[in-house]
């Protein structure tokens, strides 16, 4: 893997994600005509790793396309604005982000750090929402998800794509050991419990998990039932943290109490203000570590009234979450995606 390659293009995840992705990618199962999605490419960090990982596979095929979803764009007075122009100046290309109507542009970066891979086509872009996102017509064996924080965008995801994957496929969840990821981490939980996903190993904050049983449309639904209710919702926390705790994690001590918090944080969002306190309680009396750093991530939560929904809404501002009638529609013609 050449490291300095992807070490400068501006990005949120570790060098111990960035292995993780080339290693996955690199020794991936791959057969002829399979897809690789990305969501939420960013500036093209892990893209670069993606895209690095599968040349170098030796089942790598032409035909296998990899296609990366982002619409490139947020609110300038949005939750991702922050982020999006601190990476932008770290970089020094925030001169290539272009502002217009409240927007802000970022595709350009993107292009920039990516144009070897985009002009050769082994990296297809696909500017769209997730709204308006429709997979592949092919199988898809290898997912990256570094979108969506919340089960009503995430949905979408699940709806569309997952039943396009095959016994043995790759999904990797950016983000899932992080204090705002609640609604991921509980359908996440669900399709494991359920028998659809198979928990394997962390990088940072990244899950890694395998396809054991494609899931269909009903199978979907009945997860969306769940999720709708909170009493039978909640346990799934529990299973979640007894889950990681069985598989082989990365600084299990720092990322594993996340989940904790991000329960706390869906609590304290539904108005079961006691019960996110009971919650806190235990895990204290208990013995578990309250760390600075597990104390800077809950005043993250306390800074934005545990919740980003208002500011994250900002930045999908035209968007609309389909009905699930929608959300299971798609063009199953590969023209369309390119």
């Amino acid at each position: 893997m050449n490291y300095e390659e992807a070490e400068n293009i501006p990005g949120m995840i570790e060098l111990v994600e960035r292995n993780m992705l080339f290693s996955i990618l690199n020794s991936l199962d791959i057969e002829q005509e399979d897809s690789i999605v990305e969501f939420g490419p960013f500036f093209g960090r892990s893209t670069n790793c993606i895209a690095q990982g599968l040349i170098a596979n030796r089942k790598y095929y032409p035909g296998c396309k990899f296609y990366t979803y982002d619409s490139f764009e947020c609110d300038e007075n949005g939750w991702f604005a922050p982020h999006l122009i601190g990476r932008a100046k770290a970089g020094g290309v925030e001169h290539l982000l272009e502002r217009s109507n409240g927007k802000i542009s970022f595709e350009k970066i993107f292009s920039y750090y990516m144009k070897s891979y985009l002009d050769s086509k082994t990296v297809i872009s696909v500017k769209k929402k997730i709204v308006d996102s429709q997979p592949p017509s092919n199988t898809i064996a290898f997912i990256h998800i570094d979108s969506p924080k919340f089960f009503e965008e995430f949905k979408i995801i699940l709806y569309r794509f997952f039943p396009q994957t095959k016994i043995g496929s790759v999904i990797v969840f950016q983000d899932f050991f992080y204090e705002w990821s609640a609604t991921i981490i509980l359908p996440i939980t669900i399709l494991a419990e359920k028998g659809y996903l198979m928990l394997e190993s962390s990088a940072a904050t990244s899950l890694v998990c395998r396809i054991i049983k494609v899931p269909k449309k009903n199978d979907l639904q009945e997860i969306e039932t769940i999720m709708s209710k909170d009493e039978e919702c909640e346990k799934y926390f529990d299973i979640s943290i007894q889950s990681c705790k069985k598989i082989k994690l990365d600084r299990a001590e720092s990322y594993l109490p996340r989940l904790t918090l991000a329960r706390v944080q869906w609590l304290y969002s539904r108005g079961h203000y006691q019960t996110a306190r009971k919650t806190i309680v235990k895990y204290l009396k208990e013995g578990n570590p309250f760390t600075l750093k597990l104390v800077d991530n809950f005043l993250d939560l306390l800074a934005n009234g545990f919740s980003i929904r208002h500011s994250f809404e900002k930045d999908h501002s035209n968007d609309e979450v389909p009905t699930l009638a929608g959300a299971g529609k798609f063009e199953k013609n590969d023209e369309k995606q390119k």
